[in-house]
């Protein structure tokens, strides 16, 4: 398995505070928090980057994100009727269902009061909006699997709703938290956006292709058909491809150790 220890070396300690964080305002007794990569957190701070010292408002915006973000994937479990996460057991499948959906609403809760202590108030409404969106995902997902409407444009709205969207918010706010001009600005959004894309659709082809898209009655199952209906390898070349866009845009971004960090990152989720 690839080590990606030594690419978030730089934010080594703003990753250990981002855990700080998380274990001060959630459930201890509970291990779905930990095991994750953190890769939203890592980009956001790279992105964030002024030097080896730790913006404590990029610690709590990515503590926020990542809390969030796990919420999103209990909620995911239960809806897709999922058995694992992060190689163990789902949540609801330990707690029950019920338990999970109050722990998943907790940590959006939580999550977002963290909110209340970050100096730069202008990125807290920015942050509810990519909640939302994220949500608008997760429905626009459910809805289509349950029926037959599912089309490639709307694989890709699910996409761009429910993963690039985030990635793009936490490439952009730690750029905004480092006070980027708006040309580093927008090509931080545009690399975001691309990675969440390439992350996504890389991840959907090979469950895919290890699942055998088989369909059925779950939100999943949109990506499924979607997938097995052109094959999973046009979906991983698509991937690809917008890799290749993120390492392009990559170039605009001003600091060396934040643009070699963020583009390792890229490469380590492409690279399977």
């Amino acid at each position: 398995m690839k080590d990606i220890g030594p690419i978030v070396a730089p934010i080594r300690a703003g990753l250990a505070a981002v855990e700080e964080a998380i274990a001060r305002n959630s459930d201890p007794r509970l291990k779905v928090l930990a095991g994750g990569k953190r890769l939203r957190p890592s980009l956001l701070l790279f992105a964030a980057r002024r030097g080896p010292g730790v913006d404590n408002d990029a610690v709590l915006l990515a503590s926020t994100v990542e809390m969030v973000h796990t919420a999103s994937l209990i909620h995911d479990d239960i809806v897709d009727e999922s058995d694992r996460r992060r190689q163990a057991a789902a949540l609801h499948k330990i707690i029950g269902t019920r338990a999970a959906v109050i722990f998943a609403d907790y940590l959006f809760v939580q999550g977002l009061a963290l909110l209340e202590s970050i100096g730069r108030t202008s990125l807290v409404p920015e942050v509810v909006r990519e909640v939302r969106t994220m949500c608008e995902g997760q429905w626009l997902e459910m809805r289509v699997g349950a029926g037959r409407t599912c089309n490639e444009r709307k694989y890709e709205e699910i996409i761009e709703k429910k993963t690039a969207s985030l990635f793009a918010f936490c490439c952009r706010a730690g750029g905004q938290l480092r006070g980027a001009d708006e040309a580093e600005l927008s090509a931080l959004d545009e690399f975001g956006r691309s990675f969440g894309f390439a992350y996504q659709l890389l991840d959907d082809a090979i469950d895919v292709a290890k699942d055998g898209g088989i369909e059925g009655p779950s939100g999943q199952d949109c990506i499924e058909r979607t997938i097995a209906r052109r094959g999973g390898e046009t979906y991983r070349r698509r991937a690809l491809g917008s890799a290749r866009k993120a390492r392009l845009v990559a170039r605009k971004i001003a600091d060396p150790v934040a643009r070699r960090g963020m583009t390792g990152l890229l490469k380590y989720v492409t690279e399977v």
